[in-house]
């Protein structure tokens, strides 16, 4: 029962980041240095939510 429950989580969660590393070929980090990386995947999950946002709409989820 908590296996299926992570499972359901888990899926949620790696579909995001499978989504990005295939749509903006974000599986690296392109520069050096903890900040300019943050800010690199802080941006990739914004062109992924704007990416996603006329489905959402559309859907009035």
């Amino acid at each position: 029962m908590f296996r299926r429950a992570m499972a359901q989580t888990r899926y949620k969660v790696e579909r995001v980041f499978g989504s990005i590393k295939s749509w903006f070929r974000s599986s690296r980090a392109h520069y050096i240095g903890l900040a300019k990386t943050h800010t690199q995947h802080v941006l990739d999950a914004i062109a992924y939510n704007l990416y996603r946002s006329p489905n959402i709409i559309l859907k009035g989820v």
